[in-house]
Parts: C-alpha cells; sequence; structure tokens
C-alpha cells in the first residue's frame, strides 16, 4: 500500500512538472510580439506589405506601421497586449492574435470596412 502510495506521489510530481515547467520557461505574449513582423495584403489587383516594428513595455505596444507603397511610417497608439490578443491604431483600428511566430490581424478602416492578414516575424 505504501509503495502505490509513494509511486502515485512520484508520478503526480512529474506530471504536475510536466506541465507547469512549460509554462513558466515560455515567453510571455509581449516578449513573443516585440520585434519586426510582415504581412501582405491582396487587394485591388495588387499586394500590399505592411512592414510593423512592435515595442513592448508590460502591457502597452508601441512602434510604427509602414506601407511598403508608401514613404510613410505611421506610430501606433494606444496599444495594449492582453493574454495573446493585441490592439492598437496605426492608420486604422487594429486586433489580432499572436500564435507564436504568426499573428492573425484585422484591420478596420474608418468606414468600417475590415481587411484580414497574418504578418509572420521576420529576423532583422
Amino acid at each position: 500500500m505504501k509503495r502505490t502510495r509513494i509511486k502515485w506521489l512520484v508520478l503526480s510530481g512529474v506530471m504536475l512538472l510536466l506541465v507547469v515547467t512549460p509554462l513558466l520557461c515560455s515567453a510571455s505574449p509581449a516578449d513573443q510580439l516585440a520585434g519586426h513582423w510582415e504581412a501582405e495584403l491582396q487587394g485591388e489587383g495588387r499586394v500590399f506589405t505592411f512592414i510593423f516594428e512592435f515595442k513592448t513595455n508590460g502591457d502597452a505596444v508601441t512602434g510604427t506601421v509602414e506601407l511598403s507603397t508608401q514613404d510613410r511610417v505611421f506610430d501606433i497608439t494606444d496599444g495594449k497586449i492582453k493574454g495573446n490578443s493585441v490592439s492598437f491604431k496605426a492608420i486604422g483600428l487594429w486586433s489580432g492574435t499572436i500564435k507564436g511566430d504568426e499573428l492573425d490581424l484585422t484591420r478596420e478602416l474608418d468606414y468600417g470596412k475590415k481587411q484580414h492578414m497574418t504578418a509572420h516575424r521576420k529576423k532583422s
């Protein structure tokens, strides 16, 4: 009886470590978001490339968004990150979900049009 109980306790401890360790060691969503990302959007017979430079500080998101067809860079304002969700303003209202090295994004323009794209992390 004691051996069975000890085996069960050891097995439970090992299982707990297997579940908890990756959670403790993995980067926070804010850390995962920080850096250089690019997304392509097809429309009007052309391909538009959005270039994102995200900076994070706690749950605040700043940085820039650049549209490759323009020579302008737009500042990210009102950026927030909560869990794996991110939202910010920069040439529209953006919302998205971080999934590793992919960021599923929706951009809403002033007149209600929504554009969906997936950004990919790029090594600088």
